[in-house]
């Protein structure tokens, strides 16, 4: 039986850098550290010295950026794989699947304790610019595809944070049982602000403004966005486009072409803001965008609508799911419709009120610290219930009629 305070190892070759991934894992292994429980992050470049719940405890593997737009790092603790000494631990928490989830596998059957993954974004879409050299070369091929079936089909249970998430993995010939559940985020974006002067401060005074926060990388598509919003300043002559947002690839391209006559009177990047200012131009921001196909979730269409911020996003895999097209924004297939939609919104200022406060209202399901308590309930539900099925070499058939009729018992999960 699963003891009272669980000791829980989270796995994840991200965790101290600033994307929506890094992010996801960081803010639930703070959420349920902070419900009494022992969380052990064992992650590569993990910075420290912040204060932190007691229960939180980070074992560095070491690693190297390879990536200098990009963070990545590539960590590979040969010398741990095969010598597991935290003989403390109940239940793995794999969130990512090459090196280190390798580890984890590799640790869990060691000590007999169950294995859930979190799958977020498939390693195909970032290996070419993630991966040198090779990595171009292996997203031509199905093997990437083939090493993640073989490895989620290794846990015992696979949780993706929406449901368009699970069609994808289903369609790649995934196998249940597979749960759907946000991956929620940080109670802070919640916080009443103020403008205070964030207007002033980047420049966007008496503007309509569409904030776009993302990374500068191709997935983002941030090239496309802002040609596009020459079509919308033409509709709507005081619309401004502000990219915020991590370096990354497609940096430079940016750079010049803002600079450019064309673009450079309503369009602006100001990088990577504080905290504070980052929840302040959620706040003031008429609009939020993302253009994106490859999204687990899409974790900034939330932390805009924690503010009250309406959005126009691809009708894509994971935005899909937290956008509520026509009550908190709109869902656009192509860039020409993306347009029509964001000069709807910017031109109607009743409507948009009308999506933001619908917005707000729908982001309160999201919290990260009511989502850590869906955890606790899965964890245990793992280790009383599904790892016994697999230890007796139970069919698969008979795990998933367990998560399914688990499933089905929380609100906020779905099978």
């Amino acid at each position: 039986m699963a003891k009272q305070q669980l000791d829980i190892g989270f796995f994840s070759a991200v965790y101290s850098q600033i994307n929506g991934h890094a992010h996801a894992v960081r803010f639930l292994s703070e959420a349920i550290a902070k419900l009494g429980h022992n969380v052990h992050v064992f992650a590569p470049r993990i910075q420290d010295g912040y204060e932190k719940p007691k229960t939180l405890h980070f074992h560095d593997l070491g690693g190297a950026i390879i990536g200098k737009n990009t963070g990545f790092v590539l960590s590979a603790p040969l010398q741990k794989m095969f010598f597991c000494q935290e003989d403390y631990l109940d239940i793995a928490h794999i969130h990512t699947h090459a090196t280190i989830g390798t580890l984890a596998i590799n640790w869990a059957k060691y000590l007999g304790i169950p294995m859930i993954g979190t799958h977020n974004s498939p390693m195909v879409y970032y290996t070419a610019q993630y991966v040198p050299l090779i990595g171009k070369l292996l997203t031509k091929s199905d093997f990437i595809w083939r090493y993640e079936r073989h490895i989620l089909d290794k846990y015992d249970l696979v949780h993706v944070p929406t449901e368009s998430k699970k069609q994808l993995l289903r369609d790649h010939r995934f196998k249940e049982p597979m749960v759907c559940f946000t991956n929620g985020i940080h109670d802070l974006y919640y916080s009443d602000v103020k403008e205070n002067g964030i207007r002033e401060k980047y420049n966007i005074q008496d503007k309509k403004v569409l904030l776009y926060a993302a990374r500068l990388s191709t997935e983002k598509h941030p090239i496309s966005i802002i040609k596009t919003f020459k079509e919308v300043h033409k509709e709507v002559p005081d619309a401004h486009l502000l990219l915020v947002g991590n370096d990354g690839p497609s940096k430079e391209h940016v750079k010049r072409l803002i600079k450019k006559k064309g673009y450079r009177d309503f369009v602006s990047y100001i990088g990577r803001v504080s905290f504070p200012d980052l929840l302040k131009l959620y706040n003031t921001a008429d609009l939020t965008a993302l253009w994106s196909w490859v999204e687990a979730e899409g974790l900034v269409i939330l932390e805009a609508m924690a503010q009250g911020t309406p959005n126009v996003g691809a009708n894509a895999c994971g935005i899909s799911n937290l956008i509520r097209h026509g009550k908190t924004g709109y869902l656009a297939n192509d860039l020409n419709q993306f347009k029509d939609y964001v000069v709807k919104l910017l031109k109607d200022d009743d409507l948009r009120e009308e999506f933001g406060k619908n917005a707000k209202e729908v982001a309160q399901q999201y919290k990260v610290s009511e989502i850590a308590k869906t955890w606790i309930k899965i964890y245990k539900f793992a280790i009383n219930e599904l790892y016994p099925l697999r230890y007796k070499r139970e069919e698969r058939k008979r795990r998933v009629e367990l998560v399914k009729e688990f499933a089905h018992k929380i609100p906020n999960i779905t099978f």
